[in-house]
């Protein structure tokens, strides 16, 4: 190779590695630039959401609630639900609920965050008096045995709504039971799709009343002060504000 080839060769490849070099600096600079957005003031981003469902954002939330603060602070910190947070877990279970957000709409089981069309459907069949041995077309899949496309659990005995917080007519003719965890994402994303137009067509009408019972799950270590707060608030009649409230701050966390 002559002397001059070997030169420009060699200028070639420095100046495809000068490009490399300064290509690789550039996307170094942007990851930089993306970490220290996340962590500006020094606090990053999975800390700012699960400061959503800190005890002290709670507290914040009773407050912005109108709720007597020193009253709701006392009970939180003293646990004063936890024994009944346990009892709703036991119970939910014993009645077969492995899981969140779990729903006894009548004598019919929801396992799971379905869309709101399956819970209108299964209302709707049963509002109607239907009878689940003889399924309309539209309901005939929810029964079918074929897990693949959903499925609903019938059941022989469904728990008493006893003193949970209760949302609807008292003289609804239809009653769901739902068991859940508020740090449960796919809970969140209940309250976020389905919920709504549940509460507007079926709750508002004076057709369904709701009935909320806690079941926090063991490795979502939030929940259970979760659970706490909204009894806390229940006891000063604001079961459902604060159920909005760490809902829509579950929603968040669940976003991010």
């Amino acid at each position: 190779m002559s002397e001059g080839l070997k030169t420009s060769t060699l200028q070639r490849l420095t100046s495809v590695l000068f490009l490399l070099v300064a290509l690789l600096g550039i996307a170094v600079g942007l990851l930089w630039k993306k970490v220290t957005t996340m962590e500006d003031g020094g606090v990053n981003v999975t800390a700012q959401t699960a400061e959503l469902l800190s005890v002290d954002s709670l507290k914040k939330y009773a407050k912005e609630l109108k709720l007597n603060t020193k009253q709701f602070n006392a009970c939180l910190d003293n646990g004063d639900f936890a024994q009944r947070v346990g009892d709703e877990f036991a119970e939910g279970s014993a009645f077969g609920v492995t899981g969140t957000p779990g729903f006894f709409v009548g004598n019919a089981y929801i396992a799971g965050a379905y869309p709101y069309e399956w819970f209108q459907k299964v209302i709707d069949f049963q509002l109607n008096g239907g009878d689940w041995k003889r399924p309309t077309e539209d309901v005939k899949i929810l029964v079918d045995k074929d897990e693949t496309n959903g499925e609903i659990i019938l059941l022989d005995k469904v728990p008493e709504v006893g003193s949970a917080p209760i949302i609807g007519s008292g003289d609804a003719k239809l009653t769901i039971i739902e068991y859940s965890d508020f740090e449960c994402p796919f809970c969140a994303r209940f309250h976020q799709d389905t919920w709504p137009l549940l509460k507007q067509n079926y709750i508002d009408s004076g057709k369904v009343k709701f009935a909320y019972k806690q079941y926090p799950l063991n490795f979502h270590p939030a929940a259970q002060k979760l659970a706490e707060a909204s009894l806390c608030a229940n006891e000063q009649g604001k079961f459902w504000e604060m159920y909005d409230k760490i809902s829509e701050a579950s929603s968040k966390v669940s976003a991010q």
